[in-house]
């Protein structure tokens, strides 16, 4: 909740310019022994002493925002001041032009609103201020105007195939490997040599063998590997659907914005591989503190998805391309607006790296845009459809995810693994 600070009261004067018409008719009655003139001097008289009265103690304003699964609730509280007449507040959601609230002061005192989730990551949900009056409207004091602001995690999401690197490390996981060891698929009977385990004997094979007697046959398995994964994520644009709002980018009126679909495909990459027993590093592009080192459990998902619950765009960054592990699949998540991050992709694809590029643009919407906004949109599209075929015919992976059918090209795609 917003720490509140004191406030001032200002007169307007009307209190006293109403205690001088009291005393001047009051005076006139008296002096020409008018009874009647007296008496309407009174109510005047009580009236500007209403006004004159000063309330006890500063009004402030408190805000708290609370984060839900479909909305964000705010509670605003106006208090700290006794005598007050009514409260003018002036709000104002998403960074929208504000509007007028007048309430009473006990109602002040409990007012809440439910506001619909826009967008996830850090933003502004509400600025409040306003007036509050006192005194029968001469006395009015400004309240410090108060911004809350939520945090709203992505939504949890998976991926229904994994696509493994070309080649899977030497630690033992849950995929299996082109190379002899403990795993549990069979891969052939062979003659017992120096090393074999006792166990991997294979008594009826054995039996079978012409010379039983000196030839033990072992039943040889495949080993299990893990894949290593690393999701690059390209921070710097947070370009909305609506193309007419491209320039200003308004929250509530951009429509869903790309950094909105790159937060929930980031936790769903990481879930599927964590779950599977692989190991996931995620990497910012642009702030390169905003990283997780490679790791595994449950607790590297929750730290994953708490770095990129905070991502927010940064248009002026620079690319800081992370050091990847040895043969690993890496995930480039961005919009491709620009030649630098499917340079990247190029790079680590000729590195020997499975790399799957990740389109989180979102389907553009003309709704009020004007003839430069189409004109800007189709060359656009031209450049990014052709950067995005180059990258197809070098072997990277492109998946849009806003696309719904995503999880068949996952599957065509993780039919060829190439050589381990």
């Amino acid at each position: 909740m917003s720490t509140p600070t004191e406030g001032r009261w200002h007169r307007r004067g009307g209190g006293a310019a109403l205690g001088m018409l009291a005393i001047v008719v009051l005076g006139v009655g008296l002096g020409f022994g008018r009874a009647d003139v007296a008496l309407l001097g009174l109510p005047l008289a009580a009236t500007a002493a209403i006004a004159l009265r000063r309330p006890v103690g500063a009004a402030v304003v408190a805000v708290a925002v609370t984060a839900e699964d479909d909305a964000v609730v705010a509670a605003v509280r106006v208090e700290g001041a006794s005598g007050i007449d009514l409260v003018v507040l002036t709000t104002g959601a998403y960074e929208e032009p504000p509007i007028t609230v007048v309430v009473s002061p006990r109602r002040a005192r409990d007012l809440e609103a439910r506001l619909p989730v826009l967008h996830s990551g850090p933003q502004e949900v509400l600025r409040v201020g306003g007036q509050v009056v006192a005194a029968g409207g001469d006395l009015v004091q400004h309240l410090d105007p108060r911004v809350a602001r939520a945090t709203v995690a992505p939504a949890r999401e998976r991926m229904t195939s994994l696509l493994l690197p070309h080649r899977l490390t030497n630690r033992p996981g849950g995929h299996p490997a082109r190379r002899l060891g403990d795993g549990l698929d069979f891969r052939d009977l062979a003659p017992f040599t120096p090393g074999d385990r006792l166990r991997r004997i294979d008594w009826r094979a054995t039996a079978r063998s012409p010379r039983p007697e000196s030839d033990l046959i072992v039943r040889r398995m495949d080993a299990t590997a893990e894949a290593a994964a690393v999701i690059v994520l390209d921070s710097r644009d947070d370009v909305g659907a609506v193309v007419a709002e491209w320039g200003s980018n308004r929250p509530a009126r951009k429509g869903t914005a790309s950094l909105d679909l790159a937060r929930p495909a980031v936790v769903a990459i990481a879930t599927s591989y964590l779950e599977a027993g692989d190991r996931v590093a995620f990497h910012d592009l642009v702030r390169a503190g905003a990283s997780a080192r490679s790791g595994g459990g449950r607790r590297k998902l929750e730290q994953i998805r708490a770095v990129v619950t905070q991502t927010v765009p940064r248009p002026s960054g620079s690319l800081n391309p992370p050091v990847l592990p040895t043969a690993a699949v890496v995930y480039l998540v961005s919009t491709f607006l620009d030649e630098d991050v499917a340079g990247l992709a190029v790079l680590w694809r000729n590195a020997g790296h499975r790399v799957v590029a990740i389109d989180v643009l979102p389907e553009p919407s003309l709704e009020d845009a004007d003839e430069e906004h189409r004109l800007a949109l189709r060359i656009l599209r031209l450049e990014r459809d052709d950067r995005l075929e180059r990258l197809r015919r070098v072997d990277v992976t492109v998946l849009a995810w806003q696309d719904a059918g995503r999880d068949l090209l996952l599957r065509q795609a993780e039919r060829y693994r190439g050589p381990r």
